[in-house]
């Protein structure tokens, strides 16, 4: 099977990411985009584009991954700094810094992007092959 490696795990095969290229600067500026814009640019990918690139859907899709993850982190972290506040106002102001963080790194990860057409990302990918492996197999198979 082209686009797949074994997995020890189930015998099912797992989708390989490494293979993906980009077509084009505009699959590159979107699948970037869809790490930074997390829900509305990989959702966009997903249903508008007709023609859409494989390297563009996986990066969509991972970039659902992405900002899911993200905004779980969010939400945790500004219960964190609203309950630090009552406690300490003034390390609460340095916390709120921390909800930067999702965006500094969809912004790394972006930038992998469009400069090497990055497709494989440590965690981010394993998760995104567990959470729609059909739809990859599908996609890559």
């Amino acid at each position: 099977m082209d686009g797949c490696v074994s997995s020890p795990s189930n015998g099912e095969p797992d989708p390989d990411f490494k293979s993906l290229s980009p077509e084009g600067q505009n699959d590159r500026l979107l699948a970037a985009f869809g790490y930074i814009f997390w829900v509305v640019v990989p959702l966009i990918v997903l249903f508008a584009n007709e023609r859409r690139s494989r390297f563009a859907t996986v990066h969509a899709l991972q970039g659902l991954v992405f900002g899911g993850v993200g905004l779980i982190f969010l939400l945790l972290f500004a219960c964190l700094a609203i309950g630090l506040r009552s406690l300490e106002p003034l390390l609460a102001c340095v916390v709120w810094l921390g909800l930067l963080l999702p965006l500094a790194v969809g912004v790394a990860i972006a930038s992998r992007v469009l400069v090497s057409g990055q497709t494989e990302f440590p965690i981010l990918s394993q998760v995104t092959r567990s959470v729609f492996r059909r739809q990859l197999v599908s996609l890559l198979g």
